[in-house]
């Protein structure tokens, strides 16, 4: 079913207003970060990018690459309480050096159905 189809669709109309680029809204994004933006902002579920594709994506494996999270922030141990989905389920050692915590894309990618090829 598409947006149109929706039982209110029709109950509010507003001007039709042409489409800002993202590359505007973010000036400062990298190619990369844009088109993972755009991945993540489509209408359907099942054309949206998947969290494994995400985290595949180039945007994670180019300058600046992600903090290590030794370099994170580390939030006071009584802050906030856990939201009732359970304790956390992973526990990461910040003592682990950098180099034993990257994960090279290259040996993931064949995890993924349908990963398209960003280096052609």
């Amino acid at each position: 079913m598409g947006m149109t189809e929706l039982p209110d669709y029709n109950k509010i109309v507003f001007p039709e207003m042409p489409p800002i680029p993202l590359e505007n809204i973010v000036p400062d994004a990298s190619p990369e970060a844009i088109d993972l933006l755009k991945r993540f902002l489509v209408y359907h579920s099942k054309e949206r990018i998947s969290a494994k594709e995400a985290l595949l994506h180039p945007y994670f494996f180019t300058e600046p690459l992600p903090a290590h999270h030794s370099e994170l922030p580390i939030p006071a141990r009584n802050a906030r309480k856990t939201s009732g989905r359970g304790p956390l389920r992973h526990t990461f050692d910040i003592d682990v050096p950098l180099e034993k915590s990257l994960v090279n894309p290259a040996s993931l990618v064949h995890n993924v159905v349908g990963m398209p090829d960003f280096h052609t």
